[in-house]
């Protein structure tokens, strides 16, 4: 594991390189198990929105879940196993179990890199949070657990049949009975006008009122009352579960001291691994999405100057062949996000077709949406295949394609495809509706000619570079 590095893909399958007590903090926000899906529109076809999500976090039990619960039912020795099994025999084959036996890989792992004296923080969902710490008592030993956390809002959500949700949970344990905590650095503030405390002071009794004010610095406590970001905030970057860099800060302090290693292994944005740099922490995160990567070296680091080391993103034409010919899921997801707009479709098995979404900022003439739809092929251009896109594209009225493949197609066939089709115009300007664009183009310095695109996460105009 490499200081101020990010790494692109799963990161089970970077852990699993990573030596025994490596790290001495690790925070991980991961996908939960609420059906919540962060959905962006892309025009309407049909009357139906064609969606993409930005990401998603429903889970279902396939082929790949139970392929990772057989070896945990099976291993009595792995720390998951005795959690696995409970949950099994509660559960069922069911999307929450296909959830934890993922967790329960990664977390087995996670143990594994911490150092002696290392703590990590797991930022949890209320429909899993319960089965998590579970899961975390089997893994690091319930002896090993400290707090549950609560990151309190400011902004209670509207409930009419249930209480509003108005936290977050955290669960913090530690690797082993002696850990670094530096409660002074984190002591809390009091504030009055966040918490509404004059008020009730002003009309308490003398007793009351002195508890209530008194101390007002306290030290930490099992309680985080810090605002979500506002939609205009300034460090927001149109990530849907973009969590406040304040509350990583706290963490960090809390549980690392300058010179310590910290480990986001689902960075999103960045969040962690830049307040971790400010605060003179080496670090280091991962991401599955190369759209995040690339956000935060550009969005994050670039403005401090700060360049930080990519692995597992292809630098040229053969280790992108490679990383095809490695992982294919991974691959597809990069040759998407190479195009400016586009996100990965929903599902890389079941995409009809498509293996990426986009929309374009303005509406073009004729009956076509603002959709832009892309696929991903490796190995032999087949004919029949692009055809099967261009239906795709019928199909679902888009106004732009793009044929992503590994080299640069020259077949007469798909080239009368494309004549066939035309352009469109958007504005002043005409677009072919179908382009044929190679990853060795992307290494050549050649972008598909698009029209400007919607940024997929803030909906902005977003422009065509070579990331």
């Amino acid at each position: 594991m490499e200081h101020q590095t990010l790494y692109f893909g799963d990161c089970l399958d970077w852990v699993r390189e990573w030596p025994d007590e490596c790290t001495d903090l690790i925070y991980l926000d991961p996908p939960f198990n609420s059906n919540a899906n962060y959905n962006i529109l892309y025009g309407r076809g049909n009357g139906t929105p064609a969606q993409v999500r930005a990401f998603t976090d429903t889970w279902r039990w396939d082929t790949a879940a139970s392929a990772r619960l057989s070896p945990m039912l099976n291993a009595i020795g792995n720390p998951a196993h005795k959690a696995i099994k409970g949950f099994w025999e509660l559960l069922g084959e069911s999307g929450m179990l296909a959830y934890l036996t993922y967790m329960a890989e990664r977390l087995v792992e996670m143990r594994r890199l911490l150092k002696p004296t290392g703590s990590i923080y797991l930022h949890c969902d209320p429909t899993a949070s319960h089965y998590l710490k579970i899961l975390l008592d089997g893994i690091f030993g319930a002896q090993q657990f400290r707090n549950e956390i609560a990151w309190c809002y400011s902004w209670p959500r509207n409930a009419r049949r249930y209480y509003a949700r108005t936290h977050d949970t955290i669960l913090f344990y530690t690797r082993g009975p002696d850990w670094t905590f530096n409660a002074d650095a984190v002591r809390q503030p009091y504030s009055p006008e966040s918490e509404g405390r004059d008020e009730y002071a002003a009309n308490a009794s003398a007793f009351e009122a002195a508890v209530v004010l008194d101390p007002r610095d306290k030290l930490p406590q099992d309680w985080i009352e810090l605002p979500p970001l506002r939609p205009n905030a300034r460090e927001r970057l149109g990530y849907n579960t973009q969590k406040p860099r304040a509350l990583l800060e706290r963490i960090i302090k809390a549980s690392s001291n300058e010179g310590d290693f910290v480990l986001d292994p689902f960075c999103g944005c960045g969040t962690t691994v830049v307040a971790a740099h400010n605060l003179g922490r080496r670090w280091a995160g991962v991401d599955i999405s190369a759209f995040a990567i690339d956000l935060i070296q550009e969005r994050r680091f670039a403005p401090l100057n700060v360049t930080a080391n990519i692995r597992g993103i292809p630098a040229d034409l053969e280790s992108a062949r490679r990383l095809a010919g490695a992982k294919w899921a991974d691959f597809q997801a990069w040759a998407v996000t190479r195009v400016a707009g586009l996100v990965p479709s929903d599902s890389m098995s079941s995409d009809g077709g498509i293996d990426g979404r986009g929309t374009m900022l303005a509406q073009p003439q004729g009956n076509y949406s603002r959709l832009a739809l892309s696929q991903v092929k490796g190995g032999r251009f087949v004919l029949g295949q692009f055809r099967d896109f261009l239906h795709a594209m019928e199909r679902d009225r888009a106004a732009i394609g793009i044929y992503i493949t590994l080299d640069s197609v020259s077949s007469p066939g798909a080239r009368s495809e494309i004549a066939r089709l035309g352009s469109i115009r958007v504005g002043a300007n005409e677009y072919p509706r179908v382009q044929l664009w190679s990853i060795a183009d992307y290494f050549a310095g050649h972008l598909p000619n698009l029209p400007t695109m919607a940024d997929p996460y803030t909906g902005q105009a977003i422009q065509s570079s070579l990331t």
